[in-house]
């Protein structure tokens, strides 16, 4: 009777920590959710933009933009390129898309900004 309350109760925690480390302050996500505001693009087309694009883990990238004290519009320059890549990536897999065709600007000025660094 002891042993399964104790199960579900380590499942319980198990389930906060990975969700914690997934979404918490540390997993870039909360940054992310803000450069993507400065900058004007909406949350899903950033995140889709993004995954797209990197090598590796979004996620990471995010949290080392965020370790390294950034400001947003830095780390928005920063993502520049890797946002194009993941446009130009999801445009051969899928065609113009009209939510993409409305990023592109945005994407083209922080890839423009990065390019002059």
């Amino acid at each position: 009777m002891f042993f399964p309350a104790l199960v579900g109760l380590l499942g319980l925690v198990g389930l906060v920590v990975f969700f914690w480390v997934h979404n918490g302050p540390g997993s870039g996500r909360p940054f992310g959710n803000r450069v993507a505001a400065h900058i004007g693009m909406p949350r899903n087309v950033f995140y889709a933009l993004l995954e797209n694009g990197v090598q590796g883990s979004s996620r990471e990238l995010l949290a080392s933009l965020q370790r390294s004290n950034l400001g947003l519009e830095e780390a928005g320059i920063r993502l520049g390129p890797t946002l194009g890549a993941g446009l130009e990536r999801l445009e051969r897999r899928f065609g113009a898309q009209e939510i993409y065709d409305k990023a592109k600007p945005i994407v083209a000025r922080l890839a423009a900004a990065a390019q002059e660094k």
